[in-house]
């Protein structure tokens, strides 16, 4: 049994995928399984999988039901201790990024979690990974950045009724199963932003706040979600009044502070 299990979700981006293959088989750490699941693309992406067939373990190509379905279809087919998904265009940080991941894991974790960088293309940003106690804001950190057990992972598999957020999810049912995070201080993996996560960024909070409802949420929680939805809503209005260029600078200013 591998102790990684990689999987890649695709459907018609050829040239993100060969960025992804190249990232992954740059990797200094080789205990992996290579999974790539295609949801039937018709742009030549089948043609780059078959161009490297060699490298994967398994690969499922057909239509599915979104990209949640699709990440379940590539977790039901690992093998691997653990399980990350690298989606078509996603990169690690650099070539020693899962070595180094894996020499520091101790304690016989279910959920590891580092440090990310989002390339705006103009600046970069590197982020931290959040402490655990602030799981319910959200993400921890990006789900490039998420290492998770796959035999946890795979109990109940990604929400396909959330059509964003269901990362979250999993890993949020992981954290009320008392399941045992480790996060290490490494950079894993860099990240594009204006993804649909971005896009639908209140979407995402409404998902995400479903979810802790779920278990149980506290008044400074519920609050936190209603400033969370103004904020995002005012973000987005800005960004859409805004120049580009006057956008760009502002993220700057953040970035900096």
């Amino acid at each position: 049994m591998p102790l990684l299990s990689i999987v890649t979700i695709v459907r018609n981006h050829k040239e993100g995928l060969l960025k992804t293959i190249h990232s992954v088989t740059a990797q200094h750490f080789t205990d992996y399984e290579y999974i790539v699941v295609d949801g039937a693309s018709e742009d030549g992406t089948l043609n780059v999988v078959n161009e490297h067939k060699s490298l994967f373990s398994v690969i499922l190509y057909g239509p599915d039901g979104g990209i949640y379905d699709a990440m379940n279809k590539g977790l039901a087919k690992a093998s691997g201790e653990y399980i990350i998904f690298m989606n078509a265009g996603d990169i690690f940080a650099h070539e020693y990024s899962l070595k180094n991941v894996f020499e520091k894991v101790k304690d016989d974790p279910d959920v590891i979690y580092g440090d990310y960088t989002v390339n705006y293309g103009y600046m970069k940003k590197y982020v931290r990974g959040h402490r655990l106690k602030d799981i319910w804001k959200g993400m921890l950190t990006s789900h490039q950045a998420h290492l998770v057990r796959t035999s946890a992972a795979a109990d109940k598999g990604f929400n396909c009724a959330l059509r964003l957020g269901a990362d979250f999810d999993m890993i949020y049912r992981l954290y009320k199963e008392k399941k045992n995070f480790l996060y290490i201080p490494c950079e894993i993996a860099v990240t594009e932003p204006g993804g649909l996560s971005d896009k639908k960024r209140l979407t995402v909070y409404r998902n995400h706040l479903d979810t802790i409802s779920r278990y149980g949420i506290s008044p400074l929680q519920f609050m936190y979600y209603i400033y969370a939805f103004i904020n995002a809503a005012v973000r987005l209005w800005l960004k859409k009044i805004l120049p580009d260029k006057m956008v760009r600078k502002i993220i700057r200013m953040k970035v900096d502070r």
